[in-house]
């Protein structure tokens, strides 16, 4: 399966970019997420997801961080019954949620509108994305095992 969804290129600084991309959660909340390909973990917004997801206790395991924030960032996992980007559907998806308020105070600068979460190498790698910077279209493919 493969699923093709638009990207939005949002302009930074001088030279750079961020791509940015509008997912659903549960169906019904939507919100917008960057692409991160230099984050190694996909993380989640712990003020705009909290409230729908099931948080799974753990023993206060920390996230370290050298591009969200310094040292280690509290966080707490949880399970996300529903998540989709564009067609592309995944059920009781294992999350972290952080506190991304560093990143949406940047943000501000850049854009109106506010960041729920980062798709890092972990999400990207699992799903054969493939980014398209040309045509702005996130590509990600679910490989069947046969």
């Amino acid at each position: 399966m493969t699923t093709i969804i638009p990207v939005k290129i949002i302009d930074i600084e001088d030279d750079g970019c961020h791509l940015l991309i509008k997912a659903k959660f549960n169906g019904n909340v939507t919100g917008h997420l960057i692409i991160d390909t230099g984050a190694s973990k996909t993380v989640f917004d712990t003020a705009r997801l909290t409230p729908l997801v099931r948080i799974i206790p753990h023993k206060g395991e920390k996230i370290k961080s050298s591009g969200i924030g310094e040292g280690f960032l509290e966080n707490h996992a949880g399970i996300l019954k529903k998540f989709q980007i564009g067609d592309f559907e995944i059920r009781n998806y294992n999350i972290i949620l952080l506190s991304l308020n560093h990143i949406n105070q940047l943000y501000a600068k850049f854009s109106k509108k506010q960041i729920w979460g980062l798709l890092g190498g972990d999400f990207l790698k699992k799903y054969n994305a493939e980014i398209n910077y040309k045509n702005k279209k996130l590509i990600l493919r679910v490989c069947s095992l046969k």
